[in-house]
């Protein structure tokens, strides 16, 4: 079971401090958001770069990488504190932010923690398009991501 530090997810309640704060202080770039699947009440793909808008009210990705291959970043997103509750799941990974593992073969890692006896909550393919995800939390309540690209192309 291999798997890679991918992402750190912060939320706040005010999009417009965060982006200021990784863009300006920390001087990180915003990377283009890539296709998202709206998940506050229907499944809705966005599709169209004037949407960027929309969703930047609600998340942005910033290169955390240091170099040009984009693949460490910092994911910000608006806090919804009853999206697990909203969604049947027991692990809701924007009331306080989570990291997020990348791995080749999640469901050798489902097996892994099935056996293991820790439970965690298959969202599937929820918020970004492509990215098959499961959360679950650590012994300290700690939530962690882990998810698998279901199609290389959209890396």
């Amino acid at each position: 079971m291999k798997l890679r530090l991918h992402h750190v997810n912060v939320v706040s309640d005010d999009m417009g401090e965060l982006h200021e704060f990784y863009s300006k202080a920390l001087g990180l770039t915003m990377a283009p958001l890539p296709p998202m699947i709206e998940h506050l009440g229907h499944q809705n793909e966005r599709t169209e770069a004037e949407d960027d808008d929309k969703w930047r009210q609600n998340v942005a990705f910033f290169d955390a990488s240091g170099d040009s291959d984009g693949d460490q970043q910092i994911h910000a997103g608006r806090r919804q504190a009853y999206l697990g509750a909203r969604m049947g799941h027991a692990v809701n990974p924007l009331a306080t932010g989570h990291f997020a593992f990348r791995t080749d073969d999640l469901d050798e890692v489902r097996k892994h923690l099935t056996d293991a006896g820790i439970p965690f909550s298959d969202y599937g393919e929820w918020a970004v398009k492509n990215w098959d995800q499961i959360f679950l939390t650590d012994p300290a309540g700690n939530v962690i991501e882990i998810h698998q690209i279901l199609d290389s192309s959209n890396d």
